[in-house]
């Protein structure tokens, strides 16, 4: 077995993402010490899940990856994920987690590499899988109860708002390949200034935090725009979604305190995707989520509508729509 010692070339992934019998585009270690790795399969070779829960029963919860090798391992779930969408015999829900998958991969790569042209691209893939998903499993009911069990919640509430912000476009007339693949991208990377912030923050309830804290958690919005700008190759309107997914109607959000007026007609879909996601899919702002339903009644009875008026009547339609399908 191969030895080597530098942990900072390394990085894990849990056991449990890994699926029988897909080929494994890197080498895998397992570690033995805070400096000793240890490969147990080769690049090329088949997943082996029992082998793996071998590992588990030693109380092995991570195998480990090359850092510079990790792409690879992104671009396999991506196309996964691709493939998977044009199958019509594939429920809607397995789509959904393949999705989420690839999302999960990329921004792990995020971290890891930081936001570079190679995981631009990456997300921009995810989203043709994204408007395909949607394309093939129009039920926003199914669809969001596919996500809301998945144990990453950034992952499954990034790849919801994607999906979501593209109905609702849908609903408003949106026709353009273009600007719908503008919504699900900026849907799906609307939180990537998160990844900016102290992990503990993310793990704490905005009515636990001090002002400060708040403060610091509302420079997400304004570090996500600085990080798609820092690529040179972001359209502006997606840059724009970023910046803008926590502004509304009313001028209470932030971080600029917009009024509908004055928010990018593409921000004010996600931001109300955001907003609906946030109270459908388990979060630690609401561990305990409403259904579709008490969601919307939620945001027009007890917020009073602070999102844009024309996105959340179509938001209405998609549900009411769905309730008909149902019946």
């Amino acid at each position: 077995m191969e030895e080597t010692t530098v942990s900072s070339e390394f990085m894990p992934i849990p056991i449990s993402e890994f699926v029988q019998g897909v080929t494994i585009p890197v080498d895998l270690y397992i570690r033995l010490g805070d400096e000793k790795f240890v490969m147990v399969g080769k690049a090329g070779a088949h997943s082996n899940v029992d082998q793996f829960k071998n590992y588990q029963n030693k109380e092995v919860a991570y195998l480990w990856v090359k850092k510079k090798e990790y792409y690879k391992i992104t671009h396999q779930s991506i196309t996964i994920a691709g493939i998977a969408i044009t199958k019509k015999d594939l429920e809607g829900s397995k789509k959904a987690t393949l999705i989420t998958h690839s999302a999960r991969a990329m921004f792990r790569q995020i971290e890891t590499v930081g936001l570079d042209l190679e995981t631009y691209n990456n997300s921009k893939l995810i989203c043709d899988a994204v408007l395909g998903m949607v394309e093939t499993h129009r039920s926003l009911t199914d669809l969001l109860g596919s996500l809301k069990a998945y144990s990453d919640q950034l992952m499954s509430h990034s790849v919801a708002v994607s999906a979501l912000s593209v109905m609702i476009g849908q609903a408003l007339g949106y026709e353009k390949k273009a600007t719908l693949e503008k919504l699900s991208l900026g849907g799906l990377l609307h939180d990537v200034g998160m990844k900016a912030l102290p992990p503990e923050l993310l793990k704490k309830p905005l009515a636990m935090m001090v002002p400060e804290e708040i403060q610091l958690y509302e420079t997400h919005s304004f570090k996500g725009m600085q990080m798609l700008q820092s690529l040179g190759i972001v359209p502006d309107d997606i840059v724009s979604i970023v910046y803008e997914h926590h502004e509304n109607s009313i001028g209470q959000g932030f971080p600029q305190r917009l009024r509908d007026v004055k928010m990018h007609p593409l921000a004010k879909v996600v931001a109300l995707a955001d907003a609906y996601a946030n109270l459908i899919i388990p979060n630690v702002n609401c561990p305990v989520p409403k259904n579709p339903r008490e969601a919307l009644m939620y945001i027009e009875h007890t917020l009073g509508i602070p999102y844009n008026r024309e996105a959340f009547r179509a938001l209405k339609r998609i549900l009411e729509a769905d309730r008909k399908a149902a019946a």
